[in-house]
């Protein structure tokens, strides 16, 4: 076709556009609310996908976990896949696998890891408050251990006036009046009378009968990643502490996430007060319009207790003079004026979140683990024995962009030897204490092979069933043995980092984009040299989280499919409906010369000049969207999963040329597929039915 041809082409298209109004304003604007779609809902999906990849894998996971060959579960970070017992198996030989993988041009870290839960012992308020006379009486600091006993006296009073008012409303009290009989004997004067002469049958009467009464609801698991934490600190930009020091290296340590800290080991009342004053603040939400943060003030209120059982009386007194003064109406105990000062509500909060702070924060243990502390964590091998290591609290982190996100702030870090222990991993000490505890009892080494035999079967049953039970002996030995010993030494060797075995590993990468090309070159080093190790995406081991994106990927294109699916019998529709009214005009234009050929041209031209200028205005309107969302910022409000998958507490979009230009040509091949047909009709007018309905 020439220029000039195209450019009568072009004309004769403009007039006709101009002269049929009415299916330009219906198909124009089908094609503009496609494209605006297509263009505006693939630009927002990349973006978020972008976002999540980044909270995932610079927080976490790294672009690809490598796991064992032979693992029997699939590993999952996050949801209900998490929860659950996960067989990885071991990469047995780390050094190895760590060397070939580190060896690929795209390759900038490997991170060893880990995953386990454990339960930190930490006793209740109560044990703790009896620690601290304990401790005061040693110290010969009568005046000390005086206030601290009468804490402790005021707190058995309101812990005996529950057990009453729960005695009276239960069926069946048997151990309801026994804990009354011995909170009545804690609270009496004669009991305390024998405090000066002999402590120690006082203070151990509280640790043995009362503390166990004390409920304490916030006795939690402690999720947490095993690593070598300098090398993650390192590989993972995101990664910032907080409070405390990094722990150093050849050293077992602890660093808690800062959020899950916060909500673990702060006070209840403060950690309330907290989340108020963030969603107001950061969301500007109302406690007066939002049931979620109503439901948080009346929980506080609830809480005196974390405030006044932690008083001794002279603060208790100050306190009860400061809530008088600022609340002249609140009457009763201090427990209830305190339960009066946390009535509350939007106009009170900012005085009262401040006073809480300048006044009672200081008199109360705000933490129950601080920074700094010496933390015991028990949890069950993998064996099923029980494990319990001492471990220093060291500091806490957080993710940067993702500091108020539960979700991302669900694990804590330990080092790679303590966790190994918590674990039930064998470590090179751990394997000369067994084949000491082996030659006492005279057990014989068996291969792999021989072990199902010779516990099970074989030629003397009478020798299998002696071998079954010392390896159960040798089990249980090794298994007090950890108990006790673990966290006396705190230093290791930074070779028995790698030298031990590992569950998974992070792979970092250069260049994020080349993910699919790395995955392909780690799966063939792993061939070529035996690594028996194999390689997920990061998408792979989100869990639940990751299946969400996919499928608002799927529910994105079906949307998108139906409307397409539309638009083709629409426009279709009313092409035909064109062509029908367009018989004579089309026959005059065959009767004066015109071939098929320039009639198909004609019409494919129309459509094509009609889908540019709509599919470029819903381009242009879907763009200046995305741009004003990039300045402004889509809020993730306080919702944990929005933060997590927007990267932060906002998601900034960016436009990408190849979503504007995928949705210009997407839409121009629907609106000319649309066309064919009815520009098939139009060639096929004969000039004689022109005359025909002209007559």
């Amino acid at each position: 076709m020439g220029a000039n041809s195209f450019g009568l082409l072009l004309r004769l298209a403009l007039r006709s556009l101009r002269g049929h109004r009415v299916k330009v304003l219906i198909v124009g604007s089908l094609l503009a609310f496609g494209t605006f779609l297509l263009v505006f809902g693939t630009t927002l999906l990349g973006n978020v996908e972008r976002a999540m990849e980044a909270s995932v894998t610079g927080s976490l996971t790294g672009q690809i976990q490598i796991v064992s060959d032979k693992a029997k579960d699939q590993l999952a970070f996050y949801g209900p896949q998490a929860a659950a017992d996960q067989d990885l198996g071991t990469i047995a030989s780390f050094p190895d696998v760590k060397e070939s993988i580190l060896g690929l041009p795209n390759v900038k870290a490997v991170v060893p890891m880990g995953r386990h839960v454990a339960q930190p012992i930490l006793g209740n308020e109560l044990d703790q408050l009896i620690g601290e006379v304990r401790e005061a009486v040693k110290a010969h600091d009568t005046d000390l251990a005086s206030r601290l006993s009468a804490r402790v006296r005021r707190g058995l009073g309101v812990l005996l006036a529950e057990y009453r008012n729960r005695q009276e409303i239960s069926t069946s009290s048997d151990d309801l009046a026994e804990g009354v009989r011995d909170l009545e004997t804690a609270t009496s004067d004669e009991f305390w009378s024998r405090f000066d002469s002999d402590p120690e049958e006082v203070l151990g009467f509280l640790d043995t009968r009362i503390a166990k009464l004390m409920d304490d609801s916030r006795d939690s698991y402690v999720p947490f990643v095993g690593t070598d934490l300098q090398a993650f600190a390192q590989s993972f930009e995101s990664f910032e502490l907080v409070e405390g020091e990094m722990v150093p290296q050849g050293h077992r340590g602890f660093l808690f996430n800062k959020h899950f800290f916060e909500d673990f080991s702060k006070n209840k009342v403060a950690r309330i007060l907290d989340k108020l004053h963030d969603a107001r603040t950061l969301d500007g939400k109302k406690i007066a319009l939002d049931p979620t943060l109503q439901a948080e003030v009346t929980k506080a209120r609830k809480f005196t207790r974390y405030v006044t059982d932690q008083l001794d009386p002279v603060q208790a007194s100050t306190l009860d003079a400061a809530l008088t003064a600022l609340l002249p109406d609140a009457k009763g105990t201090l427990d209830e004026k305190v339960a009066a000062f946390l009535d509350l509500n939007d106009d009170n909060f900012d005085a009262r979140h401040a006073f809480f702070y300048e006044k009672i924060a200081p008199m109360i243990r705000m933490y129950r683990v601080k920074v700094g502390d010496t933390l015991t964590l028990r949890s069950f091998t993998r064996a099923g024995y029980p494990k319990a290591i001492n471990v220093k609290v060291y500091g806490t982190f957080r993710f940067k962009g993702l500091e108020r996100s539960a979700l991302a702030s669900a694990y804590s870090l330990v080092d790679l030897m303590s966790f190994r222990e918590l674990f039930g991993l064998m470590t090179a000490e751990k394997r000369k204490e067994l084949d000491v505890i082996r030659a006492e009892v005279g057990l014989d080494e068996l291969s792999r092979e021989d072990a199902e035999a010779a516990l099970f079967g074989g030629t003397d049953d009478v020798v299998a069933e002696e071998q079954q039970h010392d390896a159960i002996d040798i089990g249980a030995r090794v298994g007090s043995i950890e108990t006790v010993t673990a966290g006396v030494d705190d230093t290791f060797r930074a070779e028995d980092v790698e030298k031990g075995t590992v569950l998974n590993a992070a792979v970092v990468l250069r260049d994020p984009s080349r993910l699919g090309e790395t995955l392909r070159q780690i799966e063939e080093v792993s061939a070529a040299k035996g690594l028996h190790v194999k390689a997920m995406p990061w998408l792979a081991v989100t869990g639940i989280v990751g299946q969400l994106v996919l499928v608002l990927r799927a529910v994105l294109w079906v949307i998108i499919t139906i409307i397409f699916i539309v638009a083709l019998v629409i426009i279709n529709n009313s092409m035909v409906m064109a062509t029908m009214d367009r018989v004579s005009e089309i026959g005059t234009m065959r009767a004066i010369g015109a071939k098929r050929r320039f009639v198909l041209s004609l019409f494919l031209m129309e459509t094509l000049v009609l889908g540019a200028f709509a599919s470029g205005a819903g381009a242009g309107l879907s763009t200046a969207l995305t741009m004003l969302l990039g300045k402004t910022g889509i809020p993730a409000s306080s919702n944990d999963f929005l933060i997590f998958l927007f990267g932060g507490p906002a998601l900034h979009p960016t436009v990408s040329v190849g979503n504007v230009l995928f949705g210009l040509a997407a839409i121009l091949v629907v609106s000319v597929v649309s066309t064919l047909y009815p520009a098939r009709i139009a060639a096929r007018i004969a000039p004689v039915v022109a005359m025909q309905r002209k007559e």
